[in-house]
């Protein structure tokens, strides 16, 4: 038999077989997913894909949104409708007027034009209800069947930072990337990669790009997303479901909600209908994936930590990360006592500088990163090299063939062990993202999906070719991204062509946090 809860004592039978072509016993082993009562179980049954980089996710969302009928929900911490979720390079260098079909508006427009319900459900009404003109169209006046709500956080210092995607309540998304122009690009990372521009920049613009000229405005981006299909799909759906009810709560038990629904009733828009009630039972399995949805939320529901601490514990072989933010004391100690416990545990972290890695006396952030780098440090053995943080920086050659460095926005939120178990999701690592920002991740328990996200993002970062033998053995890949690391600042420094786009920096940082900030708020 089996349990949906993790919480639950399972008893079973092992039945043995004389025949070894006969069916093989499966085990799960409840204790890489975090626990607790009112959490999202691990669900079974699931088909998992996860997209590196926006060229990829962006362009798996458009194609699930041309088959959607029903609904549509989206929950992001900002929208700007104007991105371009697909970017043939064929059309890069087109007029605006060209490309208008391919913006997250129009396609969300042309499915409530055919009747399939859209709601948008984002972070605090200043950041975008009043900001972007097609969600002040939406929100103020409404389109039939589109529905925008804001939810703002309790905490001066806090946010809803969740980004996921239903679509018919049979497919989900699950990650960190914004609905914004700036968050897309292709594992190339190219320095002048044309399609880097915001929608409304014309030909004239980009064919400097084109001319390797001069840099888009939009840097380099990385991130990811997880698509799922089956039973898991009802938790995100849960989620959005709970938040929406919460938001719409809220408004019209205040003045100013109240008095936000009156200017839009005088404006013609109609008031934001209620949900239709979740279906009784889960999506039917699609796969064979091991998922469970984990939360931070403003109430203190802390299920992404539960999740880091986990699979951090578990950790036998190596523990690989990559985060906008590395600049959580909590997660520090984790990883500090399982390097004690297991001085050959290979340790990857893939995170941007703060200020450039100099030291501010300004941001707390620097601060914060150090610390937390010096605790992994202070646990290290004396015979072994001091652990170093990761920079991906891409580069190329402009037009005068001069190489050209530029440095990668690192946006994701994932973390790979063992090549057994992976996060990803909007957390980033930060007390303030794991003890009561609004965030959500995905936790996926495959050899398959776990083992080939880890090599492909080696591959990308190492520029190996994702079939290169050498990313099956963990050992060889750590000794090629250490040689990389210490390499190749020299080589940009020297303004010499790089191996790879490995780069390890140092993060400096004044004796004390700035203004007094403590590790709870940045």
């Amino acid at each position: 038999m089996s349990a949906q809860h993790a919480d639950e004592a399972v008893r079973f039978r092992v039945a043995l077989s004389d025949d070894p072509e006969g069916p093989p016993n499966r085990l799960v082993l409840y204790d890489w997913f975090t626990r607790g009562v009112g959490r999202a179980p691990p669900r079974g049954g699931n088909r998992v894909e996860v997209l590196v980089d926006g060229e990829a996710g962006w362009g798996r969302v458009a194609e699930d949104l041309a088959t959607a009928t029903t609904e549509v929900q989206i929950a992001t911490w900002m929208c700007r409708p104007d991105i371009e979720l697909t970017r043939p390079l064929d059309t890069a260098l087109a007029p605006p007027a060209n490309r208008a079909d391919a913006r997250l508006g129009a396609q969300l427009e042309a499915l409530a034009k055919a009747g399939t319900r859209v709601r948008l459900l984002v972070w605090g009404m200043v950041y975008t209800p009043l900001v972007d003109r097609w969600m002040r169209a939406w929100y103020w006046r409404g389109r039939d069947r589109i529905d925008v709500l804001e939810q703002d956080h309790p905490r001066l210092i806090g946010s809803h930072h969740q980004k996921t995607i239903t679509i018919d309540g049979r497919v989900g998304y699950c990650g960190g990337m914004n609905l914004k122009e700036n968050d897309w690009d292709t594992i190339g990372h190219a320095p002048f990669e044309v399609r880097r521009y915001p929608h409304a920049a014309g030909p004239r613009e980009r064919a400097r790009a084109a001319a390797k000229e001069a840099a888009p405005p939009f840097p380099p981006r990385h991130d990811l997303m997880v698509r799922v299909e089956g039973p898991a799909v009802a938790d995100l759906l849960h989620n959005f479901h709970e938040r929406w009810r919460t938001s719409l709560a809220a408004r019209r038990g205040s003045l100013l909600g109240r008095l936000i629904d009156w200017v839009r009733d005088r404006l013609g828009g109609a008031p934001n209908p209620r949900l239709e009630p979740l279906p009784a039972a889960p999506p039917p399995p699609r796969g064979s994936h091991w998922v469970q949805i984990v939360r931070t939320t403003p109430g203190g529901e802390d299920g992404i930590l539960g999740a880091y601490y986990r699979a951090i514990f578990n950790a036998r072989r190596y523990i690989y990360i990559e985060n906008q933010y590395f600049r959580s004391p909590l997660v520090g100690r984790a990883l500090a006592t399982a390097l004690k416990r297991n001085p050959r545990l290979r340790l990857f972290v893939v995170v941007k500088p703060i200020n450039g890695g100099k030291k501010s006396y300004l941001d707390p952030s620097g601060y914060w990163t150090a610390h937390t780098l010096n605790m992994i440090r202070e646990a290290q053995a004396d015979d072994t090299p001091a652990f170093q943080l990761t920079e991906v920086v891409t580069w190329g050659r402009d037009a005068a063939d001069r190489v050209v460095y530029q440095s990668v926005d690192v946006h994701a939120k994932v973390m790979v062990v063992d090549d057994v178990w992976v996060t990803v999701g909007s957390a980033n690592i930060n007390d303030r993202g794991f003890k009561y920002e609004g965030e959500i991740n995905a936790v996926v328990l495959d050899r398959t999906v776990a083992g080939d996200l880890r090599k492909r993002l080696m591959a990308e970062h190492l520029e190996w070719a994702v079939d290169d033998e050498r990313l099956d053995d963990i050992d060889v890949c750590y000794a090629a991204w250490c040689e990389q690391g210490r390499d190749n600042p020299g080589r940009r420094a020297r303004g010499e062509a790089p191996v790879g786009r490995v780069h390890f920096f140092e993060q400096e940082a004044p004796a004390k946090p700035p203004f007094g900030i403590d590790e709870g708020v940045f």
